[in-house]
């Protein structure tokens, strides 16, 4: 045998070898991203929450700290998205230091029959837009246009 010389001993037929693993050197990244195994996210706040509706008073609607704190500044109305592609404004007040969608989402909560029970996503989509989907007692998504919306849409002849 020599000295200074590794034995390796033959294969068995069909199996592979896997090469040995290697360190790879973590490189520096700019400070607006943190590494987080092999990909980046820009640090930013939470873009989605939901929300279940427990009591009947659907006049206004305090969205979580934990949602707005990251917000840069508050915007002064929302534009609420929905799945029938109509869009909403309401407008935002600052009480108690938490921000609530106001005026107009009473009107909103009211068109899409928005009950007890109730869940709601939101998804923030730009600083002042957001996409609702209300799902309803079962878990079900509702889907409601406005009659409003569908007479303003008509082509006549």
């Amino acid at each position: 045998m020599d000295k200074g010389k590794e034995i390796v001993p033959l294969l068995k037929r069909g199996k592979e070898v896997m090469p040995p693993l290697v360190d790879v050197p973590v490189q520096d990244h700019p400070s607006t991203k943190r590494r987080n195994y092999g990909h980046y996210h820009q640090e930013s706040g939470q873009s989605h929450f939901c929300k279940v509706i427990l009591a009947p008073k659907l006049e206004s609607l305090q969205l979580p700290l934990d949602f707005t704190k990251h917000f840069p500044t508050v915007p002064t109305e929302f534009k609420l998205k929905t799945n029938t592609g109509y869009a909403w404004r309401v407008t935002v007040r600052v009480i108690n230091d938490r921000v609530t969608l106001d005026q107009g989402w009473a009107t909103f909560a009211a068109v899409h029959q928005i009950m007890i029970g109730y869940m709601l996503t939101f998804k923030l989509l730009t600083p002042d837009t957001m996409k609702v989907i209300v799902f309803n007692n079962d878990g079900v998504e509702v889907v409601t246009k406005c009659k409003e919306h569908n007479n303003a849409f008509v082509v006549t002849t």
